[in-house]
């Protein structure tokens, strides 16, 4: 082999490496490998929830156990409909409860981007002050929280990180597509 045909070659495979780890990092950025999306120092509601993930989502602990997705899940809106980069948490009601049916839950969404069409966007408030009363539910994501207050409970959850809170509206009715 020439030393312009080794160069080469060792230039094909250094690209070829560089381009696995950047896949790697993309993929394990997405699927939320090590929780990078969710615990410090990248963690924040934002990182975690753009985008959000399919079905089942994260999974979420309470008082150190993890939870299922019929008391709480935090997923990505339905594909089919194009609302893929909207999420959906769904939380057995009152909290702690798990739902084995829509009744006994609630709805809260983020949709950053408009794509439900309803008024989630307008409604969706970034680097929120908590109120007063607003406690901590007990889930927790990583460095991520959600908070309710018992004056606002029945419009609004705040999804909480080390760099700032988020006030999520609820759909009431729920808001499904087919």
């Amino acid at each position: 082999m020439s030393g312009r045909a080794s160069v080469a070659a060792r230039i094909i495979r250094r690209t070829v490496v560089v381009l696995a780890l950047v896949a790697l990092a993309a993929l394990g950025w997405r699927a939320n490998l090590l929780g990078v999306r969710t615990e410090l120092p990248f963690g924040s509601v934002a990182t975690a929830f753009d985008p959000a993930l399919d079905y089942p989502g994260y999974t979420w602990m309470r008082d150190g156990r993890s939870v299922s997705e019929f008391e709480l899940a935090t997923i990505a809106g339905p594909g089919h409909c194009g609302w893929g980069s909207a999420t959906f948490v769904f939380i057995g009601w009152p909290p702690g409860t798990v739902a084995p049916s829509a009744s006994q839950a609630r709805q809260y969404i983020r949709d950053p981007q408009g794509v439900t069409h309803g008024p989630y966007q307008a409604l969706l408030e970034r680097n929120v002050k908590l109120p007063s009363d607003a406690r901590p539910t007990g889930y927790r994501l990583g460095a991520i929280e959600l908070y309710l207050s018992p004056s606002d409970q029945d419009r609004w959850i705040y999804v909480v990180g080390p760099s700032g809170a988020e006030r999520w509206p609820r759909s009431d009715p729920m808001t499904l597509c087919a």
